[in-house]
């Protein structure tokens, strides 16, 4: 692979995973607070965030297809095209926003009764989530930006954004959780309004960019089309759907896993943990991916389109391969920096040494994933990560881990092997599809 291809890969992709790390490390800051205000708190904010993160995924097909059709405007040197698709997005995210806030904050109650009985943790999560809803606004608008300036080759925009949210956020949550600077103490109320208040600093960073550093020019007075705003959402709509189902999965399966025992679901929860910095270092370059795939689609130029694709999926794979052989050698050692229980340890091991062997297999098929969304593609990669969900994963593991009693190792030997079917088809697709293009 050519070295100048290599370093324009890890370009694109350092800030975006530098930028989702930052959003993973304010969670654990707003967690470590109100661990602070007692367990009913905690886990409050556990089931409130948990419903809060599903519906933040309806908007994730925008910030796909925003990206998408930007880079292909910006590979064809349309760069007033470019803006053009900014302007469309943004009154979709404003509105969508508008909608699931009105939904969240009605349906909180009840929607978090189906999730616990305990009533202090319905209360607790109920005022949490509420707080939390007029951030759904900002966050729609907040994804339009970030996924203009990554469609345009400019993800570092994306990162000063959330390097300036990262302190706002600590500071306004510790303010309004425990009543500092002169601030009302609100608790775990405080927590939501302090990070709704740092998403709307970040989104207006992202308008001081846009107005002052790289300008984009005519969005206010063009304002959005109806056709435009039509083609984002039929683009979108796929993955939005393919991103909800994928949260309310990932609850089911928690709920799986706790028919197991409570030592087995805090094992999951330290192994997710572990897994989710593969899986930030894949959507880093997959990002990245999909940038430098719609640009050279742009320049109906197929086949670099394709290479972009393969060397982006090894790149990815590679970046992943350190961690993944350190984990598989010393599965034992790496949980102990998590947690205390000999037994939960040893209980963990192999199954983590598993998913361990699924952290390079499911980086080179999660890149793909963002390649084919590069290339106008995303319905394809959603329908069979949703078939494989619901269809294979969850009753497999059910059936193999607790009917059968095979506990977290057949749960994991399950992710093992939908992690290599997946990835092979997300290949086969890629390459049929680029044949195509």
């Amino acid at each position: 692979m050519p070295p100048m291809r290599v370093t324009t890969i890890l370009r694109l992709s350092w800030p975006v995973v530098a930028a989702l790390t930052a959003q993973h490390a304010m969670s654990l800051i707003t967690i470590a607070m109100v661990g602070r205000l007692g367990d009913a708190a905690l886990a409050g904010v556990a089931v409130g965030g948990t419903l809060f993160s599903t519906l933040v995924a309806t908007l994730f097909g925008l910030d796909t297809a925003v990206q998408a059709v930007v880079a292909r405007k910006i590979g064809a040197r349309d760069v007033p095209g470019a803006a053009s698709v900014l302007a469309d997005a943004i009154p979709i995210s404003m509105l969508s926003g508008m909608v699931l806030a009105g939904l969240a904050y009605t349906a909180a109650p009840v929607i978090l009764a189906l999730i616990t009985g305990d009533p202090d943790v319905i209360a607790h999560g109920t005022s949490y989530l509420r707080a939390l809803c007029p951030t759904l606004l900002f966050a729609g608008a907040g994804f339009a930006f970030n996924a203009y300036w990554n469609g345009r080759g400019r993800p570092e925009l994306s990162l000063l954004a959330i390097l300036i949210q990262l302190p706002c956020n600590a500071v306004f949550n510790y303010g309004l959780i425990f009543g500092a600077f002169g601030l009302p103490r609100l608790g775990i109320t405080g927590a939501g309004l302090g990070t709704m208040l740092a998403t709307l600093v970040a989104l207006a960073v992202h308008v001081a960019i846009a107005t002052m550093v790289l300008p984009v020019r005519d969005v206010v007075r063009r304002g959005p089309t109806s056709s435009g705003m039509v083609h984002l959402l039929r683009m979108g709509l796929t993955v939005s759907v393919q991103q909800f189902l994928l949260y309310v999965g990932t609850s089911v399966f928690f709920a799986i896993v706790a028919r197991l025992g409570i030592r087995e679901v805090a094992a999951i929860n330290v192994m997710i943990a572990l897994l989710l910095v593969s899986i930030l270092t894949a959507t880093g370059v997959g990002i990245a991916a999909a940038t430098l795939v719609g640009q050279a689609l742009g320049r109906h130029d197929a086949g670099d389109a394709r290479r972009w694709g393969w060397q982006a999926s090894l790149i990815g794979t590679l970046l992943v391969a350190p961690l993944s052989l350190a984990i598989v050698i010393a599965p034992t050692d790496t949980l102990a920096l998590f947690i205390v229980d000999d037994t939960t340890i040893a209980l963990a091991a192999t199954p983590l040494r598993l998913l361990a062997l699924s952290m390079c297999i499911d980086t080179a098929g999660r890149v793909l994933v963002f390649a084919l969304r590069g290339a106008g593609a995303a319905h394809v990669p959603a329908l069979v990560s949703f078939a494989l969900q619901w269809g294979v994963q969850l009753p497999l593991c059910w059936y193999v881990g607790v009917a059968l009693d095979g506990g977290l190792i057949g749960i994991a030997s399950v992710r093992l092997m939908l992690c290599i079917v997946e990835s092979a088809v997300m290949a086969a697709v890629w390459r049929r599809h680029l044949s195509a293009a």
